[in-house]
């Protein structure tokens, strides 16, 4: 069984916990968190014994993998001093905020042979692995783009903030590199590494509230496809939506609420065209769609909790069976250096290219 080290007792580390808790694969060895009365609670629930400070938790013989869950503008610094311990590490994204930062800490990482997962929970939602699983089996061809959609109605946010949490650090960081990442991450594992962006933002509506009103990114990928990325907390109603188009299929993720549509184009010429396409009388149009195969998922479920188990299981795999790790901190320094970019070519109005690791070029 493996024994956990935790860095930060919040919600969320007792999400991932509770995920495959009754399975038996980890326990809780060490806990720390800036309030004691956090980590106490947690022992409490869970076991194991509280830290008084976290030279006491990165020295403890009796860790074998730590789990850090913190405000996201204390993950990077946490990292830093985690990795020399030598063990294996879940953290939660975003790692920082800059690519820059991340690849530091991904070399930082490959110097010490220390395994980090970064939890980008919207690769592991059962429709996304579906689809993800049906590109890597099928033969799409060429993939032409990749379209993503986040729309919220930001003023939610924004006013639980405003009267109920005026130190939550939502009102400091924006929601491109903290909530999108998880969307941007998709986006790369579809369409590879990005070359070059360029986005137009909005922002006009007087709140203390970092993230643009309005964002439209057009990518362009190295392969040749072409992306575009739509951030919109100005929407009055709530999408997370994805568009994959291949030569062979088309791919629509939708993911709220969570349904999957897959069509592909007809097999053979004939079910294209017709058996005599220079008759006057064919419909090429009801034809093509008669023969464009459709396969459509809808889930009735919540998947949210099944992203955590799966997210938990594939650290477990890491820690266990030495199994190599796929959102790992390469991965998000190129989900951050995107989100960067963006957000820098709507601010300097001008196309940003980005280099070899996925940071951009200023």
């Amino acid at each position: 069984m493996i024994r956990l080290g935790l860095y930060g007792c919040g919600r969320r580390t007792q999400a991932l916990l509770d995920s495959l808790w009754k399975d038996e694969f980890y326990t809780v060895s060490r806990a720390f968190d800036l309030r004691e009365e956090s980590a106490a609670a947690l022992v409490k629930k869970y076991g194991g014994s509280v830290c008084r400070n976290a030279e006491e938790l990165l020295s403890a013989p009796d860790v074998d993998a730590f789990l850090i869950s913190l405000s996201p503008l204390d993950h990077a610094k946490v990292l830093r001093t985690v990795i020399p311990a030598g063990k294996p590490i879940f953290i939660e994204k975003p790692v920082a905020f800059t690519g820059q930062e991340v690849l530091d800490l991904a070399l930082l990482a490959e110097k010490y042979s220390v395994p980090v997962q970064v939890g980008f929970m919207r690769r592991y939602l059962p429709s996304s692995l579906e689809a993800l699983d049906y590109i890597r089996s099928h033969e799409g061809g060429r993939l032409f783009s990749v379209d993503c959609n986040w729309f919220h109605h930001g003023a939610t946010e924004m006013n639980y903030c405003l009267w109920q949490s005026p130190d939550n650090f939502r009102m400091k960081v924006s929601q491109i590199p903290f909530h999108c990442c998880h969307m941007l991450d998709v986006m790369l594992l579809v369409g590879g590494n990005v070359k070059r962006v360029s986005a137009i933002t909005t922002k006009v509506v007087d709140r203390p509230y970092p993230s643009p009103d309005d964002l439209i990114a057009n990518l362009e990928f190295s392969s040749g496809s072409t992306g575009r990325f739509h951030y919109s907390s100005m929407v009055h109603y709530a999408e997370l939506s994805y568009r994959f188009h291949f030569e062979n299929y088309s791919i629509r993720l939708e993911l709220m609420p969570y349904n999957l549509q897959i069509n592909g184009k007809p097999r053979f010429r004939t079910s294209e065209w017709g058996a005599f396409p220079e008759d006057p009388a064919t419909d090429f149009s009801s034809q093509y769609e008669k023969f464009a195969q459709s396969r459509q998922v809808k889930y009735d479920f919540h998947q949210l909790s099944f992203a955590s188990e799966n997210i938990m299981y594939d650290f477990v795999r890491t820690v266990r069976d030495g199994a190599k790790v796929s959102a790992d901190l390469r991965t998000a320094a190129k989900v951050q250096g995107l989100a960067e970019a963006m957000e820098l070519s709507g601010k300097l109005r001008k196309v940003v290219e980005l280099d070899e690791n996925g940071l951009p070029l200023k």
